[in-house]
C-alpha cells in the first residue's frame, strides 16, 4: 500500500479493506468504525451511520477530534460530505479509499468528485488508481500500474507523450472510447492537457 505523505488527508469510505499509512484521516460512516477498530485517530468521522450499529458510536467517537452525525435524508452522499468538509478545511489532496465496488451509484458520484476537483481528489483500489488533470504539463509515473485510460465529460484537447499509443493535439469527447488501455512505456509518461480537464485511470489486472 503507497505510503501517503504532503499536506493530504485520506478519507475512509466503508468498503475499505486496507488502511494507507497516513497522517490526517477522516472516517465516513462504516469507514470511521474501520480507523476505530484499527486504533487510527480520525480528524472527523461524518455521515447518518446507517450501516454501523449504535453500540459501535462510542468506539468511533473516542477515536475522532469531531463527530458529525448526518440526517439520512440529504441531497449529498456521505463521502461528498466529507469530501466539501476536506475542502473547506484548506486540504488540497484528498485521496478516497472504499469508494468502487459496491453501489454503482455512490461509484459514479465518487467519480463525479475526481473530475469536479482536478488534481485535488484522488479514488484509489487495490487495483485503480483514479483523477483528473487540469489544462497544463503533467508528468505521470508508473508506479505499478500496467494501463493508463483518459476520458472526459465534455471536450479537451490532449497530448501524450512516452506512451505506447501517443497522441498530438489530439481532440477527445466523452464519446470516444479509443484511450483506453494505454501504456506508460518507461517510468513517466507526459500528458498535455491543452483545452478542457481528462478524468486518468491507472490500473492493473485483478
Amino acid at each position: 500500500m503507497r505510503e501517503i505523505m504532503e499536506a493530504s488527508v485520506v478519507i475512509i469510505l466503508k468498503r475499505c479493506e486496507s488502511i494507507p499509512t497516513a497522517e490526517n484521516y477522516i472516517g465516513v460512516d462504516k469507514g470511521a468504525l474501520t480507523l476505530a477498530r484499527s486504533g487510527k485517530r480520525m480528524l472527523l468521522a461524518i455521515g447518518d451511520f446507517d450501516s454501523v450499529e449504535e453500540s459501535d458510536l462510542s468506539c468511533i467517537k473516542e477515536y475522532s477530534d469531531a463527530f458529525i452525525e448526518l440526517n439520512t435524508i440529504k441531497d449529498d452522499t456521505d463521502g461528498e460530505a466529507a469530501v466539501m468538509y476536506a475542502i473547506g478545511k484548506g486540504y488540497q489532496k484528498i485521496h478516497l479509499y472504499g469508494g468502487l465496488g459496491g453501489r454503482v451509484d455512490h461509484a459514479m458520484i465518487n467519480l463525479r468528485l475526481v473530475s469536479r476537483f482536478p488534481e485535488t481528489v484522488y479514488l484509489h483500489d487495490e487495483n485503480n488508481f483514479i483523477y483528473s488533470l487540469g489544462e497544463g504539463i503533467h508528468s505521470i509515473g508508473k508506479r505499478d500500474y500496467t494501463y493508463i485510460s483518459f476520458f472526459t465529460e465534455d471536450e479537451s484537447i490532449i497530448t501524450l507523450e512516452g506512451m505506447k499509443y501517443p497522441l498530438t493535439n489530439q481532440k477527445l469527447t466523452n464519446k470516444d472510447t479509443y484511450t483506453t488501455s494505454n501504456e506508460i512505456l518507461e517510468e513517466m509518461g507526459i500528458v498535455t492537457v491543452h483545452t478542457g480537464k481528462v478524468t486518468v485511470i491507472q490500473s492493473k489486472d485483478a
